[in-house]
Order: C-alpha cells, then structure tokens, then sequence
C-alpha cells in the first residue's frame, strides 16, 4: 500500500481516523485557547502603569521590573476597564454556546468549529492595531466577537466524541482531545511572554498566534468529517467497526424542557459551574496576582502561569488513561469513578489557590501551590466531561453547550469579582476571592454526588426504542 497522506497510510501501517479526529480536536482548542489568552498575558504590558501611592504595597522586598526595552503602557486602563475587556469574552461566548452545540449536534461538527476558528484567527490578527485606533471601545468590541466565535468550540468536542469514539476509549481519548485547551494554556502563556520579550512588542504574539491558526483551519478541513459515514477517506474495516460500537443516532428531535429539568444536566450544570469559576478566574487573574502581588514581570509571570497548566495537561492524559483502565478492568464502578474524578477537581483547585494566598511572599511556595491546584483540575475530563455522553447519545454537543454555556457566567463572575475586591492589591482582598470560589465548589460538588447518572436517559430515546 503506497503513503497516502489522506488516508494516514504508508506501507501497510493505517492511522486510524478516529485517532485523527481526536488529534486535531486537541489541536483546534490548543489554538483556540492561544487566541483567548494572548491578551491575558500581554495585557500586562500593554496597561500604563498605575499609581500605586493609596495601594497597600504587599511583599516590599520584591520590585517590579518592567521589561524596558518592551514598548507598551500606553493604554490608562484601571482596575474595572481592565476586568471589563477580558470577560467581555465570556458574555458573548455565553451567548453563541448553546446555538452553536446544536447546530453542531444537527449538522455536524466539522464546518461549526472550522468557522468558529477561522473567525477567531481574523479577530486575533486585527486586534493590535484595531486597539490603536479605537483603544478601549475596540477591544471590548473584538473580545466580544471573538467569544462569540469561540463560544461553540468545546460544545462540539463532545459532538465529535458521541459520533466517533466507542465507551470503552472514551476517558481518555475524550481526555486527550479536551487536553488541548490546558495544553494551548501552557505554550500560550510560555510563548507569548517569550515573543514579547524577545520582540520588544506586546503586538507580535496576536499575529504569530492568528496566522498559525489560520493554516491550522487548511489541515483541520482536509482531515475532519463531522462523522464516520461522511468521511471518504476512512477504511471499510474501521467504518463498520465504528458502527458496531458507536451508537448510531437516528434522529435529531431536541426534547428542551425534559433537558432542561432533568436532574442529570443540573449535575452536569453544576459541576461545570465550579470547574469554570476556578479555571478561568485562574487563567485569567494569575498573571494578575504574580505581577500586582508578587511583583513577577512578564517573562516571570508567563513562566509562573505557564508551568501550572503543562501540570494539568500531563494530569488530564493520565487521570484519563487510569480512569479508562480501572473502569474496563472492573476495579471501579463508572458512578464512582466520574464522582471521584469531578469531587477532586472541584475540591483541591479551590482549596489550593487559597493556602497560596495565606503563604504570603513566598514566591516559590506561591507558585508550588498554583502549580498542584492547578493540576488537580485534570480529573475533571473523565469525571463530569465525558459524563455528557453517557447520558445521551443524540445531544452530546447541546447538553455540554447548556452547561458550559450557562456556567460561563461564572468566566464573567470571576474576573469581575477580582477587578472589584483588589482595588487596594492586598493579601486580604484576594482572600475573600477564593474563600468564595472555595464555598462554591463544596456546593457544587455536593449536588453533583446526589444528582449525577451515568446511563442513557429515558428522554434520549425514541418512541420506537
């Protein structure tokens, strides 16, 4: 059999194509989540620097050193502008979630991400010079168009899991094809502050990252099919395989209200919630923290925030793979292991970033804690993740979409809520932070134990089943 680069043959070696799919899943949130965090990174350089004289000064050994030869700090953004321009993503992204999961549940996969990414590049490659003319006003503007792009991204990975993935692979290809956001969030922290460093400008990692995403969406449009039957490449012997251990979806009929009071989803709904608030206050404040706190500057910082999410990815492939292998050997229950899974990633990522606070200028001990509560996040794939397509085999993409979607509320809550109570950058106000985002995820990890299933529900099926 001669190479066949469609095919992923050479020789009588075959890629298969579900391996592929979830490659390029993992691939397609790595540069989605470049083109959410730039300006998370790159922002603190971009931001004129404040007076700090009514500021409480927290660790006073420490200075911040601004790398000099870095232009910036033209834009006089305060504490609230700031907070308002990064979760301005997540108001749109709340919007276009749900639309998006069920367009891609409807008509597949395929051409909902590959635009979604391609309206992203765009948006990513303008905003530099978009913010020279229109300062503020612009970025608020394009934050919000590339959230709305961006909103149905991870509504329809679970879309391509419930068409190609059989149960007993689902952990941990499911696993490794939502790995790719934590991996994105590693080398878009690492690199952009290396680009920015290296460059001088906060403006060249907005077009480095755009312009790979674009011919990111040539290959993504070569390899992916929205579902196995579509796909002319694959071979007879995997297409009829993925029939037999894939459930085939007969129609496409969403029951709204059976979801929408169905126990099962609240769980999944609640889960989501804390995940979300703890993720993206993370993401989006921790370079906050290390640069107003404990005085780190963006070559540091991007280190510091980078390390933490390499931890999570490594921690997301192997809770997945181990999950998978105690699952399928019989050692635990499917209920106990999404539970557990879900229980630790709630529990330990709230509770850690606060031990962090109460440790004060330690920089390393800081940075130690971020690291672990950051990884602790990574059983939260195979726990309440993959737990959206045990429960249907029909609305994968829609049922993540409500949850995810109406849990990015908690990416606007959770920036908002730091821009509000660290006006004065002190130990004390970011206390009261995570001791709300650890009460949260008690609560919500409690309904999620009383109220998760793991079985197909009965609104799932159809009357002739």
């Amino acid at each position: 059999m001669p190479f066949n680069l469609l095919k992923c043959t050479f020789g009588k070696c075959v890629l298969y194509q579900r391996y592929v799919v979830v490659i390029f899943m993992q691939l397609a949130l790595l540069n989605s989540y470049h083109l959410m965090m730039v300006l998370n990174v790159a922002i603190t350089e971009m931001v004129a620097e404040r007076n700090h004289t009514s500021k409480v000064n927290e660790c006073p050994q420490y200075t911040y050193e601004r790398i000099e030869e870095v232009e910036g700090g033209t834009f006089p953004w305060d504490n609230e502008m700031e907070a308002i321009i990064l979760y301005a993503f997540y108001i749109s992204s709340t919007i276009s979630q749900i639309p998006g999961g069920w367009l891609a549940d409807k008509i597949g996969g395929r051409h909902v991400m590959g635009t979604c990414l391609l309206i992203s590049s765009c948006v990513t490659i303008v905003f530099p010079t978009a913010l020279q003319y229109g300062g503020s006003t612009a970025a608020i503007t394009l934050r919000m168009v590339l959230g709305f792009a961006q909103g149905p991204v991870l509504p329809t990975i679970a879309t391509f899991i419930q068409c190609w993935i059989p149960k007993y692979q689902r952990a941990f290809l499911g696993g490794v094809a939502y790995g790719g956001y934590n991996l994105g969030a590693v080398t878009g922290s690492l690199f952009t502050g290396m680009m920015i460093k290296r460059s001088g400008s906060w403006t060249l990692p907005f077009y480095v990252w755009g312009s790979l995403s674009l011919v990111f969406c040539t290959f993504f449009y070569l390899f992916v099919f929205s579902r196995p039957s579509t796909h002319p490449f694959i071979t007879e012997e995997e297409l009829k395989y993925l029939e037999t251990e894939v459930e085939q979806r007969k129609s496409f009929n969403v029951p709204w209200w059976k979801l929408c009071t169905s126990r099962p989803v609240w769980a999944l709904l609640a889960a989501m919630y804390a995940h979300n608030l703890i993720f993206f206050t993370l993401l989006t404040n921790l370079p906050k923290y290390l640069k107003e706190i404990l005085k780190m500057n963006v070559q540091a910082n991007a280190v510091g925030t980078g390390i933490p999410f390499l931890g999570l990815w490594i921690s997301v492939v192997v809770s997945a793979y181990v999950t998978d292998w105690l699952i399928n050997r019989n050692l635990v229950s499917v209920p106990v292991a999404r539970k557990v899974n879900t229980t630790i990633s709630s529990i330990l990522p709230a509770f850690l970033p606060l031990v962090a606070v109460y440790v004060g200028c330690n920089r390393p001990a800081a940075v130690a804690l971020y690291t672990s509560a950051i990884t602790f996040l990574g059983p939260f794939t195979s726990g309440m993740q993959i737990n959206v397509n045990e429960v249907s085999i029909h609305y994968g993409g829609t049922i993540m979409a409500i949850a995810n979607g109406l849990s990015s509320t908690a990416g606007i809550l959770g920036p908002y809520m730091v821009g509000a109570l660290t006006e004065e950058e002190s130990f004390a106000s970011w206390k009261k932070c995570f001791w709300v985002i650890f009460a949260v995820a008690v609560v919500a990890s409690a309904i999620y134990i009383i109220l998760a299933e793991f079985e197909r529900q009965s609104w799932d099926f159809l009357d002739d089943e």
